[in-house]
C-alpha cells in the first residue's frame, strides 16, 4: 500500500515538474493549459450541478411516497385505531357505571342484613346464653 502511494506522489511530481518547465519554455503552453483548466473545472461544475439535481428529485420522490403512503395506510388504520379505542372507552365507562351501582347496592343489602338477620340472631343468641347461665345457677344452687 505505501509503495503505491509513494508511486502516485512520485508520478504527480513529476507532472507537476514537467508542467512548470513546459511553461517556462513554451509561454503559449501556460495560456492552452489554463484554457484546458477551465473547460476540465467547468464541466466538473456541469457534472456536480447535474447530480445534485438528480438528488433533488430522488430525495422529493421519497418523501412524496412517504406522504402517500402515510396518506394511504396509516391515516386510516390510526382513524380505525381511534373509533375502536372511542367504543372500547364508552364500554369501559358503562361497567364502571355498574360497578357504582352494584357497590351501592351491595352497601344496602349488608346494611339491611346486618340490622334486619344478624342483629336478632344476636339478640337470640344472647338469651340462649342467659338462660344457660341462670339454668346453670339455679342447678348449683340446688347441689349446695
Amino acid at each position: 500500500m505505501k509503495k503505491w502511494i509513494g508511486i502516485g506522489l512520485a508520478v504527480i511530481a513529476l507532472i507537476t515538474i514537467a508542467f512548470i518547465v513546459a511553461s517556462y519554455l513554451y509561454p503559449d503552453f501556460r495560456e492552452a493549459t489554463r484554457d484546458i483548466a477551465i473547460v476540465i473545472l467547468a464541466v466538473f461544475q456541469m457534472i456536480g450541478a447535474l447530480l445534485t439535481a438528480a438528488l433533488l428529485l430522488a430525495v422529493l420522490y421519497a418523501v412524496f411516497a412517504i406522504k402517500r403512503l402515510a396518506t394511504d395506510t396509516i391515516v386510516p388504520k390510526v382513524d380505525l385505531l381511534t373509533n375502536k379505542l372511542d367504543g372500547v372507552m364508552e364500554n369501559t365507562k358503562a361497567i364502571t357505571g355498574n360497578l357504582k351501582d352494584t357497590t351501592a347496592s351491595v352497601g344496602t343489602t349488608t346494611s339491611y342484613v346486618a340490622e334486619q338477620v344478624v342483629s336478632p340472631v344476636i339478640r337470640v343468641s344472647g338469651l340462649i346464653a342467659g338462660v344457660r347461665a341462670a339454668a346453670t345457677f339455679l342447678a348449683r344452687r340446688g347441689e349446695q
